[in-house]
């Protein structure tokens, strides 16, 4: 019989257990490393991390949230799914331990009166994604993470002074998009006081603006990567042994543990907006690699006007698929907002 209870801080080692037990990807493949399992969770007020255990054997853990976000122009309650792992024995087949799990979030979500239950699945994830549309779940948008390695060289920009200004040109630029949360200060005022923004940059000309934003939690969760495309592995026999000398990016290999800067909420406007970004872009590359981040990773949702990434040759991109399962109302349409807090 599988019994269902909230995990607490005193479960970390069986969760890491879970966590080793479960990589992400397939041709590019990693597992996180975190020092404690509930640093996501730590970013909503409130969130909860769901624990299935057979036979007191800890078989899968899954985490949601509630939160507020605009769809079809007006706030509603939803919940957020992530962190879902599980035993291989029970990845199989998904049954007992998950579906119990994926019952509990359906139950108590749809108790606190949410529209609909989503997340975000790595594409390549078929088995995953098929389980969910087959319970009731739809696809309803995407994203891809294009992760670029960090190279040593000058930095020349700074953080904007007050992130307050930027948060509301991106607000208003936005606009009411489904799952934008109404308050995206409120986020990053927690991501600030838990140290994870680095701030917003910005860079202008008379004919163009953009703007970036970047998240550091490698402090708290760092991935360990287990398998690289083979073009990966090829580039990197000839790279990386440059980098000592040269200001050459380093690519990673199997084995390694890689720190991340996330870049979000990306703003491109006017004809030079693209140009101004690039130099965003190359500079935050610097910026990272003097403060021992190995990757960049930048979000990008799929059919986002305001995201205009100029070309980029060295780079591996992982998509993802949003899904979401209807409870009481409508589901969000693309292009999705991405809460920094879902990624």
């Amino acid at each position: 019989m599988v019994t269902i209870r909230e995990a607490t801080r005193a479960d970390e080692d069986v969760l890491r257990r879970l966590e080793d037990a479960s990589p992400q990807g397939h041709d590019a493949r990693i597992s996180s490393e975190r020092t404690t399992f509930f640093y996501r969770s730590d970013l909503f007020s409130r969130a909860r991390v769901l624990l299935a255990l057979e036979r007191a054997q800890a078989v899968g853990v899954m985490a949601y949230a509630l939160k507020e976000v605009f769809v079809g122009g007006e706030p509603v309650p939803v919940a957020y799914f992530y962190d879902l792992r599980s035993d291989p024995a029970y990845r199989r087949s998904m049954k007992r331990g998950l579906w119990e799990l994926w019952r509990a979030v359906r139950e108590e979500a749809a108790a606190a009166g949410a529209w609909f239950v989503y997340g975000h699945v790595k594409g390549d994830n078929v088995e995953a994604i098929r389980v969910f549309t087959k319970g009731g779940g739809q696809v309803v948008g995407g994203f891809d993470v294009l992760l670029l390695p960090t190279r040593p060289g000058r930095v020349q920009l700074n953080p904007v002074p007050e992130w307050n200004g930027a948060v509301a040109r991106l607000s208003e630029a936005v606009g009411r998009r489904d799952l934008r949360p109404p308050d995206v200060a409120e986020v990053y005022a927690r991501g600030t006081e838990l140290g994870y923004l680095r701030g917003v940059f910005s860079s202008q000309t008379r004919r163009g603006y953009a703007q970036a934003s970047v998240w550091d939690c490698s402090h708290v969760h760092r991935q360990r990567v287990l398998a690289v495309p083979r073009l990966f592995r090829v580039l990197a026999e000839g790279i990386n042994p440059l980098s000592r000398l040269l200001p050459l990016p380093r690519l990673p290999i199997p084995g390694q543990t890689l720190a991340l800067w996330h870049v979000f909420d990306v703003l491109v406007d006017g004809p030079d907006g693209r140009r101004q970004l690039k130099r965003i872009l190359a500079d935050l590359l610097c910026r990272a690699h003097a403060n021992g981040a190995d990757l960049l990773a930048v979000f990008r949702s799929h059919g986002d006007p305001l995201v205009q990434l100029p070309p980029i040759l060295l780079k591996e991109t992982l998509s993802y698929q949003t899904v979401a399962l209807p409870l009481a109302g409508r589901l969000p349409v693309p292009p999705l907002y991405l809460d920094i807090r879902d990624l």
